[in-house]
């Protein structure tokens, strides 16, 4: 129930957006910014590019919200097939991220010396699952991406992909058992 309503709620923001209505479009940005950036650092490892693809993604938004058409599906998965769309349009005129350079970025963030233990703790533990999720097919790295860094339900992700919530929900179990077997 929580879902639907908060899809109407986006889906109303859309509309007022449309409409010119900045704060919408400012509710819209600070609800997406954080998960769309999170989706591209995981998949990019580099906070710039990443920075910059997102940034693309709202511009894209602003371009195009007159396509948008509540009565076809919600916003979140409109805005989502966006950021999914310029993810594989990047790499088609890029070459591959090679996991060394999201190490390495990592590695550098996790020892600037301003990290408490604790935070350290938990950053190598990034790092050994980012190393364990590079081993993983592109279509795997992406549904963890969009589960777990973007926070999306399964059935947004089902609308992106055209995956059932089921065949998501199993691939999501299954790349957890996958994970755990390897970091143990």
């Amino acid at each position: 129930m929580k879902e639907f309503l908060e899809q109407k709620r986006y889906n109303r923001l859309a509309k007022k957006m449309h409409r010119g209505d900045l704060q919408a479009a400012e509710k819209i940005f600070n609800h997406f910014y954080p998960r769309i950036f999170g989706f591209f650092l995981t998949q990019t490892c580099n906070r710039d590019l990443a920075e910059d693809l997102t940034q693309e993604v709202f511009l894209k938004v602003l371009r195009k919200i007159d396509s948008f058409d509540y009565r076809i599906g919600t916003f979140a998965s409109w805005i989502w097939k966006i950021a999914r769309n310029n993810l594989i349009d990047y790499y088609r005129e890029k070459k591959a991220v090679y996991l060394e350079d999201c190490l390495a970025n990592n590695r550098d963030f996790a020892t600037d010396g301003k990290n408490s233990p604790e935070e350290l703790s938990r950053k190598l533990e990034v790092e050994n699952v980012l190393r364990v999720l590079k081993q993983f097919k592109p279509e795997e790295q992406e549904i963890f991406s969009l589960h777990y860094v973007a926070d999306l339900s399964y059935k947004t992700i089902s609308e992106m992909t055209g995956k059932t919530e089921g065949a998501l929900r199993t691939m999501i179990h299954r790349l957890n058992l996958k994970i755990k077997r390897k970091l143990k």
